[in-house]
Parts: C-alpha cells; structure tokens; sequence
C-alpha cells in the first residue's frame, strides 16, 4: 500500500517486497517540488531531486542475490518511510487473463500443495487497479460503479506477501508454481507481480502508444483514444461523441479509399476493359467454399474475370447479374462500366449475396465481359456462390447463363490488414466501463508498476483474442514491444503459455479454425529476441477453459525459462521442437530439436497427419526411431507434408525425456481455407483419457 509520509513511494514498493538482482533498482514516488529525497539500501545510499510536479526517481547500483532480510529507507523533509524485511532475487511479471489468475486453492491436488507452501523466500504481490476511484475525471454514478482507467495511473493496491499455507491459496497458481520450480533450480529469493483479470483481451493490456505503434492496429486505437478524450473532457456528452467519432472516422475512411484506388493496378490500368488480355492470368474454378479454398489466406486486392455468352435477344436489354455470396467487398464492372458495389458501409457485406441490375446500354453484343475488384482485409478467403445464385438474367426473362465453372483471377496489390479506418470496437460500452477496452488493463495495471526492476514476464491469455487469430500475429509482439520500451530495462525475457486444449475432442485428421491459430499466433513471437514458449496443451479439460493442473503449466514455464534466461541447458527445457523432415518413399522422417529421449505417452504415437499434393490430410501411423519420427498413410502413397496436433483439442501423446510435449507444427505453407480434410477414422492410444 501507499506508504503516508511527507514523501510517498510507488505502491509496488512496501514490506517483505523482492528487489531484482544483478541490475539496477529503480525506486520512485512523490514529494513537494524541489524536495531531496534519499534512498538508503545495502550500503548503498542514493538522492535524488523532486521535480517540478512532485515526481522523483532513483536506481540503486546491482544488487547480489540476498535471503537475508534488509531495510529500505526513503528519507524526505519530513518522516522517513521504512520498508522492512527486503530481498534480491528474481522479479518476474504474471500477467494474462482469468488462466493467469486462477488461484492455488483452485488447482488439481490444491490441498497438498497448501500445506507444504511455507517458503519465506517466494513473495507475491496481486494488483489492484485503483482506477474506479482514480481516474482523473468525473464519476457519475449514472455510468455504474466499475471502472477502468482510460489514461494512464500511477496508483495501484497490493500488498507483498510471504508464502504460507494462509497467503498463497489465493496467489495465481500458474505464477506460484512458476516461482516455486524457479526458487528450487536457482537457489534465490523469487518474487511475482501478478496483474491479471479475466476475459480480457489483449488490446486491453496494451497502452494506446503501444497500440498506435502497430500498423495493424493504429486506426482502432486512434478512434479509441479520440473517443475517450472526448468522454473524460465531457462525461454528459456520449453517446453523441460516438456519433462525433463516426463522422471522423468516414472522413478518414473516404481518404483511405482514394489512396487505395489512386494506387490499384486494376484500376489505373483499366483492367475492367473488355479487351484485356487475361491469359496470364491465373484460372480458378467458382463457386468455391471455405472448406476448400485456392484463394488461400490473402489481405488484397484481387480482380476475377469472365466473359459469357448471352441469347442474341437479350442484346440491347437490362440484364440480373447474381454472383452469390461474395467473402469480401466488391466493385463489379460489365463490358467495362461499374454496375454495382457491396462496400464497407454496407453492413455483414461477407454474408450478403449480390444482385445487380445492368443498364441495356451496356449490353452491346452477345459477349458480356464480367470484372470483379475484390477487397480482402483480414482471414481466409471463404464463401463464394454458391452455384445455384451464380447467373446472368435478361429481365422478366425465364431462361439464365450460369456464371460457374472458371474464371481468370489477379491480384492487384497487397493491403494491409487492419489500416481501413472504423470506430473502435465495444463502443456500445462508455468508455472505461468495459474491461476490455484498449489500453484500460495497462493503464490501470501495468503502468503503475513501470520501472519496477524485473527479469521479465509471463503471460497467459489468449482465450479471448482466439477468432481474432491474424490480429494476435502482431498485437503479441506489439505487447512485448511496448513493455519493453516503457520499461527501458532493455528487451527483458518474455515468457508466452500456448492454449491448453479445449472443447470436443478432435475427430478429423486436421482442422481449419480453432485454438491452434491462436497458438500458432503465439509461437511467431518466438521471432523476437528473449522469448520463450510453453504449451499448456497435455493439461486441458475439454469442456473446461480453466484446466485445473496449474502445478505443470509452472513447471514447464520455468523449465523454458531456466533454459532460455538462466543457461541451464544439460536437458530439454522445452517441447520437442519441429526442424526438418525428409520425404522417404511413401513416407516422411520428421526431425526434431529438444528431442532427447523422445517417447509416447501409451501406444500407438498419434497427433499426425499427412498429406500429398492434393493437400489432402489424413491420420498418419509413426514410429519414433531415435530422436526422428517416421510417418505414413496407405492413403497417401506420395506424400509430401505433414501436421501435428492441428486442433483446439487434440489428440496427441509425443513427450521428451523431461515430459514436456511436442508443440504443434506443419510442415507445408498452405492456408487454412487451401485444405482438404476427408473424414477418416482416428487412433487412439493406449490409456488415453477422452477429454
């Protein structure tokens, strides 16, 4: 809690708090302007200077690792604030949603682990956010009792604890058992700072900067932040600052499509015109569906092409161009001329199906040229059709031209997902009474807490971002960068939980939505510098998001980082890792990092599929010979890709020496909608828990 003195310190400072080792200690608070303030710890004494608002900081030199407990003391003008029973060791951050969160008591076995959990030297501190009271603009009791910051705090509630039986049964049992096999492996006082809350998305934990500092994301956080100065400058004036908003953004929107336009080959080289030559182009066969996809995972402009033959008497008369369902917004053009357009204002434009009348004039010959511009910003190209709505009609006439079968296909240019300007999502909530608004959870959470010295953080969440999979590809990192730098501790290590298994068990070899695009999401953060990964899948409930064996998740979490941070390198401290695969006969040798010891968990070894050229998947058989995996199918007689454990509950049992599971992976750079998936008949090994 906030120290009451003349000089005040950041919450995150108090008794039997965990100081980070072997790097400088920031230390900071509040005192009059001007005012001297000391910082006394370890022999080391350090003053520092109020500024003009109050604001003082301080950093100790390096401190050695110490379980002996010292006192800390900040002296101002008047009493001095004296923080009792310190220690150095490892400070690390657990933060995420309810996963992260979920409290000791609630674990599998939780009663054992209580009442062994007398360790002096593992600390905890739980983050309040104080930002219903503190928020820096009016409250009206009109808007209910919760809030969420919408700028930035500096105040936070928590107290450091020691870990007994009586504290830690509402500690986060992932951090918990994270310190516990760290404390045991290093030796060393270990403290967690647990800042959680559940059923948040990430965009929730990033700050508007940050979030404004991802490309992908820039529009939405703009429109956010405009929307909530405007409510903090004037809480009586929404909803009518979302209409405000509204207006901005079309203003904006209207800028972006004439940028988009002015730079669109399709457009600026005509290629509406009946006369293109289009031969070059690629062929695809339409209606498609989202099962089975050529058009793949593209964020673009791309032009469809087809030239039909019309009755000589529907020459000179109005004509029906149905297309279907079109998975994006289009512009569509005949003989040249535009004849109709679903665009972005046009509501579920994804699901509605086009019907366009074509004017008589541009019905001029018995061959009609067809040109569709179409806008894909996000996700797999889905729906198309489907073929019964695909045609070409004369009005009130009785007799249509299909408009199936192929068609020539380009792509004009590569958009960016994400930039197309638009309000912020959950604005049917006001402003800060929604905890998953952008920004809220690091305003109210994570800034108060900044510079306080750490090794790094974990994080587990996810659950709440998994449709939004193609987002998570940069806000994670976009996380971890922007934490990094408001923290300027340098690129600190940053520990990520890949999803546990979830929902019904998989049936088909593979599949094409669910938790591990979320997962695989997770793992290209592995791209940046001190990263690392631990799945959670092995340890889910099915039915229940919230899996219960905490005490594993900690565990292999501190394995990754003892590896990964610490150097303890003498044993796989992470899943076995896919590196390679060789194509051998009728069958694929998989090869593999962190693969000692290399075993199944019952028999057969399952998690497999395997494909031809066809993309085609079905479930593999393998053999694990040493530290490589053979797989095959009588049903693939030439393969040439493989997948693993590609489902949001998987069934699959591949475990190294230190039973940490393989992590999911695919060898081919196919895109969900380009997959084929038969059903086909999956195996169950021996002793295997349905879950």
């Amino acid at each position: 809690m906030m120290a009451q003195a003349d000089v005040s310190v950041a919450p995150i400072f108090g008794n039997s708090m965990v100081l980070q080792r072997e790097q400088a200690v920031p230390v900071w608070g509040k005192a009059a302007p001007g005012e001297s303030v000391t910082v006394e710890f370890a022999g080391q004494k350090v003053t520092g200077k109020a500024d003009t608002t109050g604001k003082w900081k301080v950093s100790l030199k390096a401190l050695p690792a110490s379980a002996t407990p010292q006192e800390m003391t900040i002296t101002g003008a008047g009493k001095p604030v004296v923080f009792k029973d310190v220690l150095v060791g490892e400070v690390w951050l657990c933060s995420g949603q309810s996963n992260m969160g979920l409290e000791v008591r609630k674990s599998i076995n939780a009663e054992q682990d209580i009442a062994k959990a007398n360790y002096p030297e593992i600390r905890s501190f739980i983050v309040t956010a104080t930002s219903s009271t503190n928020q820096g603009y009016p409250i009206s009791a009109t808007f209910g009792d919760q809030r969420y910051a919408l700028t930035p705090q500096e105040k936070c509630e928590g107290v450091w604890r020691v870990s007994t039986p009586a504290n830690v049964i509402n500690w986060s049992a992932v951090g918990f058992f994270f310190a516990r096999k760290l404390h045991e492996q290093l030796h060393v006082p270990v403290g967690i700072i647990v800042a959680s809350y559940g059923a948040t998305a990430i965009e929730s934990w990033v700050g508007i900067e940050g979030l404004k500092a991802i490309p992908e994301y820039y529009e939405r956080a703009l429109s956010f932040e405009e929307i909530a100065k405007a409510f903090i400058a004037n809480t009586n004036s929404y909803p009518a600052s979302l209409e405000a908003e509204k207006v901005r953004v079309a203003e904006r929107s209207k800028v972006w499509f004439a940028q988009l336009d002015a730079e669109d080959p399709g457009l600026k080289n005509n290629w509406m015109a009946p006369t293109l030559d289009t031969s070059k182009w690629a062929t695809i066969n339409l209606p498609v569906s989202s099962a089975n996809n050529p058009i793949g995972e593209v964020v673009a402009s791309i032009w469809f092409r087809k030239d039909v033959a019309i009755p000589v008497d529907w020459v000179g008369k109005e004509l029906e161009l149905h297309l279907g369902i079109v998975d994006g917004t289009d512009e569509t053009y005949v003989n040249g001329a535009r004849v109709g357009r679903t665009w972005f204002d046009s509501g579920q434009y994804w699901v509605n199906s086009r019907v366009y009348p074509v004017p008589a004039t541009a019905v001029t010959s018995t061959n009609v040229s067809l040109s569709l511009r179409v806008l894909k910003l996000n996700y797999p190209m889905a729906f198309f059709g489907p073929a019964s709505n695909m045609f070409l009609t004369a009005k009130d006439a009785t007799s249509s031209v299909t408009l199936t079968g192929e068609w020539r296909m380009a792509k004009a240019q590569d958009l960016q997902s994400g930039r197309l300007p638009k309000p912020a999502a959950l604005l049917e909530h006001i402003p800060g009474n929604y905890y998953g608004h952008p920004g809220v959870q690091y305003n109210g959470q994570i800034h108060p807490l900044i510079p306080y010295a750490i090794r790094g953080a974990i994080w587990y969440q996810g659950e709440a971002n998994a449709p939004f999979y193609a987002d998570y590809r940069s806000l994670m990192p976009g996380l971890i960068k922007s934490w990094r730098s408001e923290w300027g501790q340098g690129d600190f290590a940053f520990g990520i939980v890949a999803l546990a298994d979830y929902q019904g068990q998989q049936t088909r070899p593979v599949e094409r939505m669910g938790y591990h695009l979320i997962r695989e999401a997770q793992a290209m953060t592995l791209s940046l510098t001190n990263t690392f990964l631990a799945t959670a899948v092995g340890v889910g409930e099915g039915a229940d998001i919230h899996p219960k064996r905490k005490q594993e998740v900690g565990r292999r979490l501190a394995l990754a980082a003892l590896g990964t941070v610490y150097g303890q390198q003498d044993k796989p401290y992470t899943g076995p890792t896919y590196k390679s695969m060789a194509i051998e006969g009728a069958k694929i040798r998989l090869h593999f990092d962190f693969a000692n010891g290399l075993h199944a968990q019952g028999e057969p070894p399952v998690g497999f599929a395997i494909a031809g050229a066809d993309r085609a998947f079905y479930f593999a058989q393998a053999k694990i010979e040493g530290d490589t995996v053979v797989v095959w199918s009588d049903k693939v007689p030439q393969p040439i890709a493989v997948r693993y454990a590609w489902a949001t509950n998987p069934v699959c049992n591949v475990y190294n020496s230190e039973e940490l599971p393989m992590f999911q992976f695919h060898t081919d750079s196919w895109d969900q909608s380009q997959l084929v998936i038969p059903a086909d008949t999956i195996t169950l090994p021996t002793g295997w828990v349905p879950k």
